[in-house]
């Protein structure tokens, strides 16, 4: 729920904007720990629905915000105050939502609030680490060399994020062709070849009288089919909006034999990278591992973070509990381990992420180049299979006429 506030802060100079909390006493609450005193705070009656925020949260992706951010510094570098900044990046903006996104900036900006804070309030948008990342640079005064960093923290995001897509999109591509060609050949060809089959009156071979059951099966029961690929996919997706399920997927993603590998890498890069921004910018390592925990996308790997989250409050090292959860290779916990005692834990993992990056790109050209002669072979034994079939008879009845 979003809310309407006025009140004054801890100068005595009146603010107002809006807050989003789960109810009015939570945002009255909020609002106090900011040291603000509450004047008056209502529910906004024009409030986005949920499903808007996750529309702009869609259309608003890495690149644009990696764009936002390069742009921002910029200008600020430029010596250019934020709010004049952030007006002229409004007028400038493509998207409607990113547009809206700035004005809101704006608004609480001019109403007194650090530029940090107004992030907050926008959370389907601004993820944490963006938003402790300024935080971290804004209290520290290097703000414009934070946003820097973080555009590119953001753009090797995307980058690393298309190079994935792009690995999996022919080989889901042919896959799709592939069922929908073995779709078409056993519910529409076999058959018109069934009556001419059976006419022969000869023993059809095995491989004739399977392939023509499987037709009759998908010509007969395909809504029944429909309905179970459909309510298993339902039932995946259900599955995966529940922390236990979702668990369990995330640990089968990486352990899936051709795809795992992939996947672990990118992981263990967004690891690296978002922990040797967050460190590099100034944010405390238990308040950085706390973002990681939320942000790194597998709650396998969280829960190892938040292992060592709990490892470091007693005063013990971040390599042993990633060591002993067997997810982070030694190469990396070895890294760690330099990086924590010579001091220099944010360059070393960012290297680390460098290496990881050229390790997706590889991966994913190497599993591409291995997918694609694997799906051709498949798809054409197949085919061949049902050409096989329909033949075989024929071949016997000429057989016997010689």
């Amino acid at each position: 729920m979003i809310f309407n506030y006025r009140g004054r802060d801890a100068g005595g100079t009146a603010v107002s904007g809006t807050i989003e909390a789960d109810n009015r006493q939570r945002a009255i609450e909020e609002l106090r720990q900011r040291g603000i005193v509450v004047t008056s705070c209502q529910e906004a009656v024009a409030a986005r629905p949920q499903q808007r925020e996750r529309f702009v949260r869609r259309s608003i992706g890495r690149r644009d915000l990696a764009l936002f951010c390069r742009q921002l510094a910029t200008m600020l570098g430029a010596g250019l105050p934020i709010i004049n900044a952030l007006n002229i990046l409004q007028k400038q903006a493509e998207k409607a939502a990113l547009r809206e996104s700035i004005a809101a900036l704006c608004r609480d900006l001019e109403a007194g609030e650090a530029f940090y804070r107004a992030l907050e309030r926008q959370p389907r948008i601004f993820s944490p680490i963006f938003t402790y990342t300024v935080e971290a640079g804004e209290l520290g005064g290097t703000l414009t060399e934070t946003l820097q960093q973080l555009a590119e923290h953001l753009q090797r995001e995307h980058e690393l994020e298309e190079k994935v897509k792009s690995a999996l999109t022919y080989p889901a591509v042919v896959s799709v062709v592939a069922l929908l060609v073995i779709g078409f050949l056993l519910a529409y060809i076999l058959p018109t070849f069934r009556i001419m089959l059976f006419s022969l009156e000869l023993p059809l071979p095995w491989p004739t009288r399977l392939l023509l059951e499987i037709s009759e099966l998908l010509r007969r029961c395909w809504p029944l089919i429909f309905l179970a690929v459909a309510g298993a996919s339902f039932g995946l997706y259900r599955l995966s909006r529940q922390p236990r399920g979702r668990y369990q997927l995330d640990r089968l993603l990486l352990r899936l034999p051709i795809y795992g590998p992939l996947y672990h890498k990118t992981v263990l890069s967004r690891f690296s990278r978002t922990l040797g921004t967050l460190l590099h910018s100034g944010v405390p390592l238990l308040l950085a591992l706390e973002v990681v925990q939320r942000t790194v996308g597998n709650l396998v790997v969280a829960e190892a973070v938040a292992r060592a989250r709990e490892n470091i409050r007693d005063g013990q090292s971040l390599a042993t509990p990633l060591e002993d959860s067997g997810l982070f290779p030694p190469m990396l916990i070895e890294m760690i381990i330099v990086g924590e005692e010579a001091g220099a834990l944010d360059t070393l993992l960012t290297k680390v992420s460098a290496f990881y990056d050229l390790e997706v790109t590889e991966t994913a050209v190497r599993l591409s180049s291995l997918i694609e002669p694997l799906l051709i072979l498949l798809l054409g034994s197949i085919v061949g299979l049902v050409v096989m079939a329909v033949l075989l008879p024929v071949f016997t009845m000429y057989g016997g006429l010689q």
